[in-house]
């Protein structure tokens, strides 16, 4: 049973409809970061990491508070946003996510940053930068501290010492490997 007075974290995971590579171009990737960004000030949840790639977006988001209902209106927000301005600026109508999205509680601090280590290994695994810090449309660079992100990111603290970092945000050039 989840604890009520501990603010929780969730690794999300959105999927384009149909595996569309709709993040292939880096105008609409930063258009979701733009959106995201917008999300969490406007809803007041966290970004602990997250990392765009070519056909889904994946996220570690924190409770705005200790209720545990707070993540099914904003990831529908999110989606929602997302799609209607992708959208206007494509000048179309249609389906941009699956139905379906992935929500996986995360158990603590630690456990959010062994799944951020994981989410910023995703681009070099899918053949996309050779470091995590090249990949522009992650949280990398804030965790390493190498560099801004394009979307402010609260790191969490805990037994890494880590603290809770606001990068500016990037609008520079995509990185290549």
């Amino acid at each position: 049973m989840p604890d009520h007075h501990t603010p929780q974290a969730y690794l999300v995971t959105l999927w384009t409809y149909g595996g569309q590579s709709l993040f292939t171009d880096a105008g609409i990737a930063l258009l979701f970061c733009r959106v995201l960004a917008q999300q969490r000030r406007r809803f007041g949840f966290r970004v602990h990491a997250f990392v765009v790639l070519p056909d889904r977006a994946r996220m570690i988001l924190g409770s705005p508070d200790r209720d545990p209902r707070w993540i099914q209106p904003v990831v529908q927000r999110v989606k929602q946003r997302f799609a209607r301005e992708y959208n206007v600026r494509e000048r179309r109508l249609g389906l941009v996510w699956q139905d379906a999205d992935q929500r996986l509680p995360l158990a603590g601090p630690e456990e959010v940053s062994r799944r951020a280590e994981l989410l910023h290994r995703m681009p070099i695994l899918a053949g996309l930068a050779g470091r995590p810090e090249q990949w522009r449309f992650s949280s990398a660079r804030a965790w390493s501290g190498t560099g801004p992100t394009p979307v402010p990111v609260d790191t969490p603290g805990g037994p890494s010492g880590r603290k809770p970092a606001m990068p500016p945000v990037d609008r520079g050039p995509a990185l290549s490997g």
